[in-house]
């Protein structure tokens, strides 16, 4: 292989086309796309001719349970973190354990999952004995990467001296020298503030670009499986521990006797703080008895079954909170509530919020949640009203395009009726009024009389026939 074939165009379009997947409409991109065919070919020259310099990232903390520095590289860059991850794939992945489940294709958190299970299974004779457990984990895993040692594992693999020159100017670009700060949250300290929430020894600042990986780069990602990738040759062929898993810097160790994984732990500790320059959290290395359940990626796993995190539940119950707050109002004197449908728009948050409620009801359905995932529903009356659920998957019961496909408020109306129950009222706001039709007209003097007593009485008008007035809200 040539210097050249490398940085072919060929090669630069297709990693240009993934990406930008998922990321289309971003700025940057938009930006890149408006001349995408010029910008690949400066790219091009750039790499050809070592020329090429990353350009200006976004820096910006998380919103999570523990803020994280992320530095979002440019789109120009990240096109040539594609690349070059590209071309090592093809030399160091075959040199990674079979269970290293982070950032690889056919692998993610719930095949790591499925196979804790599997040696849980295998170490406990599928429950008929006693087992032990051992959890680490690495300590401010990507700010203490040390380059130099990473860059030497790299080198001792790929020998090519494009990517080697690729590898050391992309490796050694410090990111904290160029970027810009975009806060999430108004008001929030950067990072020359004291009052900078993330520690220093989580941060890039300070570490005069020797130590660090930035959060939120495609090379990050598979440079720590290369770093920690030293430390699984260790267990598998050192110390012989046939019930091993790792997902980026977490750690399952499994073993028939406590004393046997004590040993490992010591051995662990050691290989990280002389080879790798790393540490694991002092308050995860005592081994437990499996029958506790273990805490990893995303479920406390048995040998026959897994739950989800109770941190899992709490932060979708705070999203429906959150939806509930911007998009459901109390009418009618507060004895009813009105979702506002507009919120639904496809291009606003109605989208993300589906999203974000199928992503959730995907991810509890592959553990013993079914009965969690029914109370969520049983104590928010409104989305109910707003989804229609069969078991795990849900659908909108009010269509808005079979909704709005009415030319007629008759129309409109018999298709919101089809929908309601016996405690649903369907109005219409017209100017200062609320107008009720059809048979709904009978239960609003029934239920809502009472609450338009005295001189509120003038502001409700109930009729027998429809009229043209147009669609405004929902209420149950």
């Amino acid at each position: 292989m040539t210097g050249p074939d490398l940085y072919s165009f060929r090669a630069l379009w297709r990693h240009y086309r993934q990406c930008r997947r998922n990321k289309r409409n971003t700025i940057n991109a938009l930006a890149f796309e408006a001349n995408a065919e010029a910008n690949l070919l400066a790219l091009q020259e750039e790499v050809r001719t070592h020329t090429y310099q990353p350009g200006r990232s976004i820096c910006f903390i998380t919103d999570g349970p523990k803020p994280r520095e992320v530095f979002a590289a440019d789109f120009r860059d990240r096109v040539v973190h594609h690349l070059l991850v590209s071309h090592q794939e093809r030399v160091l992945e075959p040199r990674f354990i079979h269970d290293s489940y982070a950032c690889r294709k056919g692998k993610g958190t719930l095949a790591a999952s499925d196979r804790l299970m599997t040696f849980l299974r295998q170490v406990t004779a599928n429950g008929r004995r006693p087992a032990w457990a051992l959890k680490l984990d690495v300590a401010s895993f990507f700010p203490s990467i040390v380059k130099e040692t990473l860059f030497e594992i790299i080198a001792r693999k790929i020998k090519h001296p494009e990517l080697l020159w690729l590898t050391r100017t992309l490796l050694f670009h410090d990111p904290t020298t160029n970027y810009y700060f975009r806060s999430r949250i108004r008001g929030a300290p950067g990072p020359e503030s004291p009052r900078y929430p993330v520690p220093s020894h989580k941060s890039l600042f300070g570490k005069n670009n020797q130590l660090g990986l930035p959060i939120g780069n495609l090379t990050s990602q598979f440079w720590g499986n290369v770093y920690l990738n030293e430390l699984d040759q260790f267990i598998k062929r050192e110390l012989k521990c046939r019930h091993y898993l790792r997902y980026v810097d977490d750690m399952v160790l499994l073993a028939e006797d406590h004393q046997t994984l004590a040993k490992w732990c010591e051995a662990v500790q050691q290989f990280l703080r002389e080879q790798l320059k790393l540490s694991v959290r002092a308050e995860m290395t005592k081994p437990f008895a499996v029958k506790r359940g273990i805490d990893f990626v995303g479920w406390k796993t048995w040998w026959s079954y897994r739950v989800p995190r109770r941190r899992t539940i709490e932060t979708l119950a705070s999203k429906l909170n959150d939806f509930e707050r911007s998009a459901i109002r109390p009418v009618l004197g507060g004895t009813a509530r009105s979702i506002n449908l507009r919120r639904l728009d496809a291009s606003g948050n109605g989208r993300k919020f589906y999203s974000t409620l199928a992503s959730y009801g995907g991810h509890l359905q592959h553990g013993a949640a079914f009965k969690v995932w029914e109370e969520i529903w049983a104590r928010r009356a409104w989305l109910q009203a707003l989804l229609e659920r069969r078991g795990w998957s849900f659908a909108e019961r009010w269509s808005r395009r079979g909704l709005f496909r009415a030319r007629s408020l008759h129309g409109q109306y018999w298709r919101l009726a089809r929908y309601a129950d016996d405690h649903t009222l369907i109005f219409f706001q017209v100017g200062r009024f609320i107008e009720f039709y059809g048979p709904q007209r009978f239960l609003a003097v029934a239920d809502l009389g009472a609450a338009f007593g005295g001189a509120g009485a003038r502001k409700l008008r109930v009729h027998g026939r429809f009229s043209d007035a147009p669609f405004r809200t929902v209420s149950f």
